[in-house]
């Protein structure tokens, strides 16, 4: 019954469109070698996106570091988007500003200025990169609302109001505009959209360099775009749908079901996580249950929770040892040079 619905015939869609350009690739030359070249020119990665205001950038990158920006004064943007952990953290739930622990993982930042008009967040409840922002500082893990003394928004603006160098730099960068929360959040944003994602390995095989990664990764890239299934959601040079699916991972966070509670697959979705840098974030869901990409590799095939929500792209897969392996092997040469805290 659940592959009568729409975005059913649109996911089977996805996997035939794949599986057909693959076959007639290799129809017309008669061998494996076009096969590969084929699949590399999925992932060919695009060039970084255009920089709005660099003195933007630079205002918004000063704002996401300093935890003037929360309700305690002591935890930034940066407290949950770590640099030096793929613009994430690992931890299987991160600290939010009450000292509690937020219901589910940091989501990385990587390539969000790739996104175009999707839905922000694990389960989509924000429209956009300003209004994740705003809702964090305001109502969100920066607010401590859970506390008898969570703090106003106007408090926080008018830390930066009577800071002499944040007025100077504002009127700067944005002279016409007021030093309130939406003019913050949106600095904030402009910065977050320049998180590219690292040169990996990856990226230097498919411009040609054939020794950058490791025969197993090679095998791990053709296991990822056919046997295991992987392209159907991660798909793209970002690895990601930017959608929203139930893997079967919870059973009692509804994520995008929150929000759409009439949509049956939107119970217990989502948002498809990029494979950018994927290595150095561990563990690994919106909840952290997997502890290593080997343990998420093995719980695609089991095949998560059976239930109505699931996503019909969770279909039956069995590998070997090898072929796990091989797996994990490809989605470690994603990962470009470790980035330093700035």
């Amino acid at each position: 019954m659940r592959l009568t619905h729409p975005l059913s015939i649109i996911a089977i869609g996805i996997v035939a469109a794949h599986t057909v350009a693959i076959t007639a690739a290799v129809a017309q030359t008669g061998g494996p070698p076009s096969h590969i070249t084929a699949l590399k020119e999925q992932y060919r990665r695009a060039p970084p996106r255009p920089i709005e205001s660099q003195a933007i950038v630079d205002l918004g990158r000063e704002l996401f570091f300093d935890p003037a920006l929360s309700a305690s004064g002591k935890t930034a943007c940066a407290s949950c988007h770590l640099s030096q952990a793929a613009w994430a953290v690992t931890d299987a739930r991160s600290t939010n500003d009450s000292g509690k622990l937020t219901s589910r993982k940091s989501q990385t930042l990587i390539g969000v200025g790739h996104m175009g008009e999707t839905p922000v967040g694990w389960d989509g409840r924000n429209p956009t990169l300003e209004a994740q922002a705003k809702s964090s500082v305001a109502t969100g893990s920066m607010s401590m609302r859970e506390t008898p003394t969570p703090v106003a928004v106007s408090v926080i603006e008018e830390r930066f109001r009577s800071n002499p160098a944040y007025v100077a730099r504002f009127k700067a960068t944005m002279p016409d505009a007021p030093i309130d929360i939406d003019t913050i959040v949106r600095a904030v944003a402009v910065f977050e959209r320049t998180i590219e994602p690292e040169q990996a390995p990856f990226d230097r095989w498919v411009e040609g360099q054939e020794d950058a990664i490791s025969s197993e990764a090679k095998r791990g890239f053709e296991l990822f775009n056919g046997k295991a299934l992987c392209f159907a959601c991660h798909r793209g040079w970002r690895f990601t749908d930017d959608l929203f699916h139930d893997i079967g991972t919870s059973t009692e966070d509804r994520g995008r079901g929150v929000a759409l509670k009439d949509e049956p697959l939107a119970q217990f979705a989502f948002k498809t996580p990029t494979l950018r840098s994927v290595a150095e974030r561990p563990p690994y869901m919106h909840n952290g249950s997997t502890a290593t990409l080997a343990d998420t590799v093995r719980h695609y095939e089991r095949g998560g929770i059976d239930r109505p929500s699931r996503s019909p792209l969770m279909t039956a897969i069995q590998l070997n040892d090898q072929e796990r392996r091989d797996l994990v092997a490809f989605m470690e040469t994603l990962s470009g040079p470790p980035v330093v805290k700035n």
